[in-house]
């Protein structure tokens, strides 16, 4: 198994609250907007994606803790997830050895492009942790095929960026090339289907004025937005229900 920081994903850091000198409360962002996605890396519509626990029971505390965060995108997609014991499955998940409370992911089906002996998911060691859920449900956001909401085109965010990549750095252990590929915005392409920019979505980090120009920062929602819904549902569309 290779060493998680070598993974070639993309990464969730601590909160904001990490950094210095952090100054007072996030400014607001209206609800109803919406999230980024990869449809190139989309799973097969209505398929099974099976994720292995390495070496886990499946009755484990540990286990249930992620399978019931992971379920929060269910109803909201045609997946199923089938997780099973041992190395096979298209994900493969192991605890974060350098982060207890950070994690990690591929982007989609890129999963399945890794070797079969490398992990494709790392989450954080404490399923106790008050930020566990949320740190799963981020990362199965980018299982599904989800982008960083802060890296939308146009969510303008006025990033001082030599705080950024010291911050980033020293808080989350991301080098430049790092920074530009978890923070930065994405390049505009049609690689990305761009709906319209969520602040409040579960895939957006949590700003810390500490690193902006003009005190902007955004706070953390731990739940599911509106827009997050919408981007699931566009990605994964379930079929309509029969009419009787």
């Amino acid at each position: 198994m290779i060493a998680v920081s070598s993974l070639p994903v993309f990464h969730y850091p601590p909160a904001a609250s990490s950094f210095e000198n952090i100054a007072d409360a996030a400014q607001p962002l209206s609800r109803n907007r919406r999230n980024i996605g990869e449809p190139a890396k989309y799973w097969p519509q209505d398929s099974t994606i099976k994720i292995a626990m390495y070496d886990y029971d499946m009755d484990d505390p540990y286990v249930s803790a992620v399978k019931k965060a992971a379920s929060e995108w269910l109803p909201h997609i045609n997946l199923k997830f089938e997780f099973v014991p041992g190395e096979e499955g298209d994900v493969r998940i192991t605890q974060n050895i350098n982060n207890e409370e950070g994690g990690s992911s591929a982007i989609g089906t890129k999963a399945l492009d890794m070797s079969p002996a490398s992990p494709t998911m790392s989450l954080p060691r404490d399923h106790t942790h008050p930020r566990f859920k949320y740190v799963v449900m981020h990362e199965f956001g980018h299982m599904l095929g989800a982008h960083h909401a802060h890296q939308h085109p146009d969510a303008n965010i006025p990033w001082d960026m030599d705080k950024v990549y010291e911050g980033y750095n020293r808080i989350a252990g991301l080098d430049r090339k790092g920074v530009q590929k978890n923070v930065l915005p994405l390049p505009r392409s049609d690689q990305y289907d761009f709906l319209p920019y969520d602040g409040d979505s579960l895939m957006h980090y949590e700003i810390s004025p500490h690193l902006t120009h003009g005190g902007w920062g955004q706070s953390e929602n731990w739940s599911l937005s509106d827009g997050d819904i919408a981007w699931a549902k566009k990605a994964y569309p379930k079929a309509e229900a029969a009419t009787s």
